[in-house]
This record gives structure tokens, sequence and C-alpha cells, in this order.
């Protein structure tokens, strides 16, 4: 059992840099669309996208939270273990800002909860079925993008049909909805990842008391000063994205060539999948959602409306994010223990 004030602190401090990596990192996902559409302007765009990342995870809940925190056992864990874990994925999110490739962070968290978990309690005190449950989500999530995408793309060019509308009426409209769906999409983005970081946190209070996770929020609630603080560092990473068009450009130009119809119909897309999710405590990839949505609404139009070289490269640094990270926070756990 791990303790100590200063612990404490160097933990939500990494945990709170996880996570303003995190909106600076994702916060392409609501605003790329919006942005290349010319719904709106990248900087009200990115500001607004901020705001709805910090209300998410206050109207939200905690369930994700609580599911992320079940993958090991807390009891047991450390300051160094769930330092190791945060390091992990925070180096992988800076490699793909570098290389604009857009990551899954739920990837990059549980792959490095994984390789410090085992590193420093071994197999054993891995929640295996939470283990499970977290893959099947972020696995079947990004299938289920593609067909909201591209099914709401076909209903809204049968709604653009159905009305007779010239081209230039329809783009008008459209621009105009886009502004829902691009909040919705932020407000959902904060509901599932910022609560992701809350669940770390909450590992190492429940280790300071001896607990499981679920015992010690049953006991003590879930603290307050840990979602506002883990929603802030989310909508101020959203908000210094306005800083980077890296990714924005991979999302908005190189996938599919985005209209306002497009950019809509991913959104909501997108927006329905990750808020489900959040409903019933499923850590997502809002990244992996939101990218496959909009690669929904190409396949919607044709095969060659899809740019599949991006679309491989992306998913090939999926594929690549979870051991990465978890070989990344063992080595980190072994080093804290080395010169700590």
């Amino acid at each position: 059992m791990s303790g100590g004030t200063g612990q404490l602190i160097a933990v939500v401090a990494t945990a709170l840099f996880f996570d303003l990596l995190n909106g600076f990192h994702d916060g392409c996902n609501a605003v790329s669309t919006v942005i290349y559409t010319g719904a709106l302007k990248p900087r009200i765009a990115i500001g607004l996208s901020a705001i709805f990342n910090f209300i998410g995870p206050l109207a939200m809940g905690v369930a994700v939270a609580k599911t992320i925190g079940g993958v090991i056992d807390s009891s047991e864990a450390t300051a160094h273990l769930v330092i190791a874990a945060l390091l992990g994925a925070c180096v992988w999110e800076i490699l793909t800002w570098i290389w604009a490739l857009p990551m899954s962070s739920s990837h990059a968290l549980v792959g490095g909860l994984l390789g410090a978990g085992v590193a420093a309690l071994g197999f054993g005190d891995i929640h295996w079925n939470k283990v499970i449950i977290i893959f099947a989500s972020l696995l079947l999530s990004p299938f289920l993008g593609i067909i909201t995408g591209y099914l709401l793309m076909r209903l809204s060019r049968a709604f653009f049909a159905r009305t007779r509308w010239s081209m230039s009426k329809a783009d008008r409209f459209y621009k105009h909805m886009q502004i829902l769906s691009s909040s919705w999409v932020s407000f959902s983005h904060g509901s599932n990842d910022a609560t992701k970081v809350m669940g770390i946190i909450v590992i190492f209070l429940a280790a300071q008391k001896g607990l499981g996770v679920t015992e010690y929020v049953d006991q003590h609630g879930f603290p307050i000063w840990v979602i506002l603080s883990c929603a802030g560092a989310m909508a101020v990473g959203t908000f210094l994205s306005v800083k980077s068009f890296r990714l924005i450009r991979t999302l908005g130009e190189k996938i599919t060539k985005l209209h306002p119809i497009n950019g809509f119909s991913a959104e909501c897309g997108g927006a329905i999948i990750i808020q489900v999710a959040s409903i019933f405590g499923m850590p997502v990839s809002t990244t992996h959602v939101v990218t496959s949505a909009v690669t929904g609404t190409g396949l919607a139009s044709k095969l060659g409306g899809v740019s599949w070289k991006v679309f491989r490269a992306i998913m090939l640094a999926w594929v690549v994010t979870l051991p990465f990270c978890a070989i990344v926070a063992a080595i980190f756990y072994y080093l804290l223990n080395l010169v700590m």
C-alpha cells in the first residue's frame, strides 16, 4: 500500500498532464469536420469544443472511471505503478502528434496500465474479465462508427433529395446543423475520455486506503475535486489544440472529401456511439469512432471516396498503440523503482 502527500501530488500531476495531452491530441475529433466544411471558424470551433469537453464528464457521471479503475487490484497499487502507466501513454500521445496520426488514448491508457500492472503485480492481480470487456468495446466501436456514419449519410442524402434543395441551400442547412453535432461530439468525448483519467487517480486513492476501487467509491464517494480537475485539464488541452492543425488536417482533409452533409453525418454517428458507451460505462476511443464515422460517410458516396492509404496508416497506429504503451510503461516502472 502506498501513501504520502508527495506521491499523491505526483500521481495527480502526471494524470492531469496526460489528460491535457489527450484534449490537445483529440481536440481534432470534434472540430476537424466543422472547420473544413466552413461551418465554424477554427478558434470558435475549438473554444466551443473545450466548453462541452468540460461539461461532458460533469453531466454524465463516472461509470467509465469505475470500469478503468477495475482493471487492476488497486489495493496493491503503488504511485510508481500509476505514474508509469500514465507516462507510457504520454509518450505515445506525443509521438503520434509528431507523426500527425490520430490515435486511441483509451488504447494507450489501458496498454500503459496493463504493462505497469504486470511489471508491478504480475498477471494474477490483473482483472482480466474487465480487460476483456474493455477490449471488446474498443474493437467493436470502430465498426459501429463506420455503420452509423454510413447510415446517417444515406439518411441525410435521402432527406436532401426529398427536399429538392439546391446544393448551396443544403450546405447552409447542414453547416448550421454541424454546430450542434460538433458540440455533441465534444460533450461525448469529455464524458468518456476525461473519466478514464479519473479512474486512474482513484486507483491510487483506493490504494492509500488498502481498498479496491468499488469499495473505495462505496465508502468515500467519488471525489468532486478529481472530477473537476480532470474535466478542466481536458478542456484546457482541447483549447490549446488551436495552436496545432496537424491532426485536424488528417481528419479534415486526408480521409475523404468533406462536405457539410458528411460532417454532420459523421459527427452525429460518432456522438451516438460514444454517448451510449459512456452511459454503460464502456471506455471507447473517440478517435476510433469519429475516424470510422468519417470513413463511413465516404463509403456512402463511393469506395473511391476514401483514402485507404491514410486509413491503413491510422489502423497501423491503432494496432501498435497497446503493446507499445505496455512495454514503455513497464520500462518506466522499473526505472522509477531504480531511481526513487
